[in-house]
């Protein structure tokens, strides 16, 4: 029997600059879409600096890392404590299964306790039956509906 693998979670540093590069463009061609070299570069300085507001984490193994997470802070209006919005959750596919998503939205929502936000929340294909099987045993999915309107 071998012994389970310690997945540590981390705030980002300059270093891991390639593995975020590796794992945006395989977050994006899982929405399949693309982004100019510019707006990457753009969202990696404001989650390794980080930018106020934005808290970017790294889910890494002894073998390296394994996923990252992507959350916004702002102000909500009906209460005087932030609100988090998880906007982008990734895990590499052969580390999927392992817990790594589970240990990526577990850290965001002790960071959120320990810093006294009143509620983390994010959102997902409908399709997306995989992750979904993970948000139904940690959150509760809400009747609200999402629209669009691109500005």
């Amino acid at each position: 029997m071998s012994a389970q693998k310690i997945i540590t979670i981390r705030p980002f540093a300059a270093a891991d600059r390639a593995a975020w590069d590796e794992m945006w463009a395989g977050y994006l061609a899982f929405y399949e879409t693309s982004l100019p070299p510019e707006v990457s570069d753009g969202t990696w300085a404001r989650f390794v600096a980080p930018a106020p507001g934005h808290v970017g984490l790294i889910a890494e193994d002894a073998q390296g890392p394994l996923g990252f997470a992507h959350a916004i802070l702002h102000p909500g209006t009906w209460s005087p404590k932030p609100v988090c919005y998880l906007e982008d959750l990734y895990v590499n596919e052969a580390a999927r299964g392992r817990g790594v998503g589970r240990a990526l939205i577990e850290a965001l929502a002790d960071k959120g306790r320990a810093e006294g936000w009143l509620r983390l929340y994010w959102q997902t294909g409908a399709a997306n039956t995989n992750a979904r099987a993970l948000y139904d045993k940690i959150a509760q999915r809400t009747d609200w509906l999402r629209y669009d309107l691109d500005l």
